[in-house]
């Protein structure tokens, strides 16, 4: 019915089962949906107040259902989310009532029916969101999980509490990040009834660890495994029955059912997603999703999204805002993208060193091997020439070498007719040299049981002892040829050990499971090699080194794949595997190609979601061929592809297409879509392809850089029809003239990395000058420590958006192994011991280090010397309390009244009466002290 108030809007009643439950009202297309709520709820208040006929609540109270809509976007209110079913506010409901949320689509009347049963049988708490509020109630099973899995459980079932609907987790590798979130599906389920769990992976070996966790978990005090008392289901194939309560599957099985797209029977983990047979010959753009009746937006409740910051991007970020579901996001590794999608609501954090401390993670070292040409590169001569004794010119030959077809692997051979001289930036990507893999190979072989894994006193004699079986290993290829060069070398180099002593492990392997499986759990199988399939969330707990032969540039990645070696394993569990092991205290990365000794960026690749449905070269060019504009990410995507084709070309394949580009080189044109897509770093165009159509419609389009950008592409059929045959008919040179040679080999020490870190914190500094004498001027100006500290905390942002690494504890275990500073604790830093390495820096304490407790001490003293030149005296208990206090500055840089409440000044002081006993005849107003101490001794 139309509203006579105001006749756009309209209003149509939900009935289920006969019985009318809500209203939807429908405004225009430039309404906005959460005002049409508002116009719900008059309407609903309209119609309790005529008592309507046939109302599933009680005459008088409001319907609880509520949809408003513009015809594309829709919300949605249910107000049981903070009412009893009587009507009354619910004790623990936000202030406020219900808010309404953004959904894709209403709900389905079954759905509605079983919200309504749901309500009639629990009238107190009548929905799963009022469920959550009591859920943080129920006792947890601490004695099941680790301090930090406790304190995660707790953050999230208390951020869910409060009203949030995201929340990230970030947990070190290896600490049970899986672990938790079963034991939290479990509480979501039995205690907050929540109707199904979603646990969402974007690898398909990474599903079933994680099914293999919550079938293997058997809740503390039940009588029956999760799986028996909450179906469990493994998603590969087919749809999902009403009667399992917990699913896993992949992200990418998830949008072919929500996009239209067929869906594959089995799943490939690394599948080219972008196959024509896949996503449809005439494509023009990402499919998004769509309602499916059989998934609709009601369908979880709570959605698990494991290694969170790289799986919920650009065509994934659609399949988790379908569902009308809470999010957690697992990772060890954030980026920035990461904490704005779950809007920067980090409810617990672990790091690294705080695993490696709890002895839930093993630490590493570092071996760094060098060779001439991983360096350099090398050159080889366009011509071969033979001479004689007495130097004469026998024979003069025209360099031949093979090269191999990337898509087929067959194997040509090139004359060359000038020499090629190749960075070490284009090793195994233009120009793979077999010498190089032997050469790196050979070096580790020759020092992996002297000086990678040096002998260890025996257990019962004490005497070194050599160890003589290579320790589980998983070597880091540059792509799939690169790999199978790795394995057939590894095989050469460890002769007469077989064909299962190493194995490549990648998705276009014959048996990529088969072979994790027996890596995993077979003595047999000593090395694995591996692209991208090993590198982030797959578990190997006997792993023991990390041998990389590529490079990494981002450091999330990098860190994911560092991690692979972190899991810790009990002996005896080790010695199955690797039988003369004694134990796993820590691993060792073997660095090949200078991956630990580089600054990496916490930046997204020019390619967006590699592993996910990005569109082809071949497409992207045909949109470019048929004058229709990129979006940015299609833009950055269409870079990326180009970028990489140019690096795997030769000289004369690149010369050939430069034909076509007139006075530009292919460098220039992709240089122009970086630029284009990211103007000066920032970021600046936000270009999606309806945007960019628009503009084109409306004449200008000229206007748009991305559009300029792509011009020569557009201008030029031939141009387009050059780089579909290069990318077709790419391939990689084999040098197999140019000889590699070790140029060093040796361990890196904890002063090696410490002095890496303090110089690259010294450089930051300086390049942050503003940042820093503002500090400056604080520390020296008297600035209350809160407020200092609120500064710190803006400077440490920027230092993390920098490099992710610089923690205030890895800060100070830098400047800690370099013996700069030489008192306290080596872990477990705070503010106060970033606040002495800053005040180091800026000299505000002369040439020695001072540590920040030494300093606290020094102001408490001129602070007393003061009050005893104006008379003022302290017995010793009011003596001994004032030392307490200065122990909390300087344990946390500032003080309030409330921090006599815990800790030392709890049970040695008494708390705050203990304090105001103390003080009760000195004629200071203890509130006033604690200010005046904060104040004097803090920051």
């Amino acid at each position: 019915m139309a509203d006579r108030a105001c006749p756009d809007i309209e209003h149509y009643r939900l009935y289920v089962d006969n019985r009318l439950v809500g209203v939807v009202t429908v405004g225009g297309p430039a309404a906005s949906p959460e005002s049409m709520i508002d116009e719900a709820a008059r309407h609903c208040a309209w119609l309790a107040e005529r008592g309507s006929q046939n109302a599933w609540r009680a005459p008088g109270l409001a319907l609880p259902f509520r949809y408003g809509t513009n015809g594309t976007a829709w919300h949605f209110l249910n107000v049981l989310d903070a009412e009893t079913l009587t009507g009354e506010t619910a004790p623990a409901a936000p202030p406020g009532g219900a808010a309404s949320r953004r959904v894709y689509a209403p709900a389905r009347p079954c759905t509605v029916t079983r919200w309504m049963r749901e309500a009639e049988r629990d009238t107190t708490t009548p929905t799963f969101r009022a469920r959550l509020r009591k859920l943080r109630s129920v006792p947890r099973p601490r004695r099941d999980l680790y301090p930090a899995q406790d304190r995660s459980i707790k953050g999230l079932e208390n951020s869910f509490a409060q009203g949030n609907d995201r929340a990230l987790i970030q947990m070190a590798t290896g600490s049970g990040k899986t672990y938790t979130a079963v034991q939290a599906s479990h509480r979501l389920l039995k205690y907050a009834k929540a109707h199904r769990v979603l646990f969402l992976v974007d690898r398909n070996n990474l599903g079933m660890q994680a099914h293999d966790e919550y079938h293997d978990f058997q809740p503390r005090g039940s009588e029956l495994p999760l799986d028996q008392e909450f179906p469990l289901r493994l998603l590969t194939r087919g749809g999902i029955p009403d009667s399992d309560k917990i699913v896993v599957t992949t992200i990418q099985r998830l949008w072919c059912m929500l996009s239209g797209q067929p869906v594959p029977d089995a799943e490939d983990n690394d599948r080219r997603w972008d196959d024509p047979e896949f996503r449809g010959q005439n494509a023009s753009r990402q499919p998004k999703v769509q309602y499916n009746p059989d998934l609709p937006p009601e369908f979880f409740d709570v959605i698990v999204i494991d290694e969170c910051h790289r799986s919920i991007y650009n065509t994934w970020r659609p399949v988790v805002e379908y569902f009308d579901a809470h999010l957690i996001g697992l990772t060890a590794t954030p980026i920035l993208p990461t904490f704005a999608f779950f809007d920067r609501n980090l409810v617990s954090e672990y790091t690294y060193q705080e695993a490696v401390a709890d002895k839930v993670n093993v630490d590493f070292d570092v071996y760094r091997i060098r060779t001439r040409i991983t360096e350099q590169g090398a050159t080889v001569p366009g011509q071969t020439i033979v001479v004689d004794d007495d130097g004469v010119i026998v024979e003069q030959t025209n360099t031949v070498l093979a090269k191999i077809d990337r898509v087929t692997r067959a194997k040509h051979y090139e004359e060359l007719t000038d020499d090629d001289t190749y960075g070490s930036k284009e090793l195994n990507r233009r120009v793979e040299n077999p010498h190089q893999i032997r050469t790196v190979l050979e070096s580790f072989r020759d020092r992996l049981f002297t000086e990678i894994f040096p002998p260890v006193p025996a257990p019962l004699t004490g005497e070194p002892r050599a160890r003589t079986q290579v320790p589980k290993t998983l070597i880091f290829a540059q792509d799939d040829i690169h790999a199978d060069a790795v394995v057939e070398t590894v095989r050469s180099v460890f002769g007469g050990a077989g064909n299962r002593f190493c194995v490549k492990i990648t998705s276009k392997g014959d048996s990529p499971e088969a072979d994790l499986k027996a890596f995993r759990n077979q003595s047999e199988v000593r090395i694995a090699v591996t692209v991208d399939m090993i590198a982030t969330g797959t578990d190997v707990p006997a792993l023991e080194c990390l041998l990389f032969l590529r490079d990494v540039q981002s450091w999330s990645y990098f860190e994911q794949m560092k991690g692979r070696g972190a899991r810790t394993i009990t002996p005896a569990k080790l010695r199955q595997v690797t039988e003369d092991a004694v134990s796993k205290d820590r691993f060792v990365i073997v660095d090949a190609v200078g991956v630990t000794e580089h600054e990496r960026v916490d930046a997204s690749p020019l390619i967006r979601d590699t592993d996910s449905p990005v569109p082809s070269l071949e497409r992207l060019l045909r949109v470019c061929g048929e004058g229709r504009a990129l979006g940015r990410d299609d833009a950055a995507t269409l870079a990326g592809r180009l970028s990489r084709l140019g690096q795997r070309l030769g000289p004369d394949a690149l010369k050939a297409i430069e034909q076509h580009t007139g006075e530009r080189r292919l460098t220039d044109i992709v240089a122009g879509l970086v630029h284009a897509v990211d103007p000066g770093g920032k970021a600046e165009v936000r270009t999606t392809p309806s945007e960019a159509e628009e503009r084109q419609a409306d004449g200008t389009v000229g206007t748009d850089p991305i559009a300029e950008a792509v011009r020569p592409l557009a201008e030029s059929e031939e141009l387009r029809r050059a780089l579909l045959e290069a990318a077709r008919r790419s391939w990689l040179l084999i040098d197999h003239i140019s000889e590699d040679r070790l140029e060093a080999a040796y361990g890196v020490t904890d002063e090696d990395r410490a002095a890496a870190t303090v110089t690259s914190w010294r450089k930051f500094m300086s390049e942050h000058e503003a940042d820093i004498a503002a500090l400056q001027l604080a520390f020296e100006s008297n600035t209350p420590p809160r407020e200092v500290l609120a500064q710190l905390r803006g400077l440490i942002d920027k230092v993390r958006e920098t490099d992710p690494r610089w923690t205030e504890e890895t800060l100070w275990k830098a400047y800690r192994d370099l013996d700069i500073a030489r008192e306290g604790r080596r872990r477990g830093a705070g503010w106060p011991e970033l606040i002495s390495v800053l005040r180091y820096e800026m000299g505000l304490d002369g040439e020695a280090f001072r540590p920040y407790g030494s300093t606290v001490e020094r102001r408490l003293d001129g602070w007393l010397a003061r009050q005893e030149q104006a008379g003022v005296t302290f017995d010793p208990r009011q003596r001994e309390w004032l030392e307490l206090i200065a122990r909390v500055v300087a344990s946390r840089a500032t003080v309030d009244i409330n921090a006599l409440d815990v800790g030392e000044c709890q049970h040695v002081g008494g708390g705050r009466n203990g304090f105001f006993r103390a003080f009760a005849d000195s004629g200071w107003e203890p509130e006033v002290l604690v200010n005046e101490l904060d104040k004097e001794l803090g920051a």
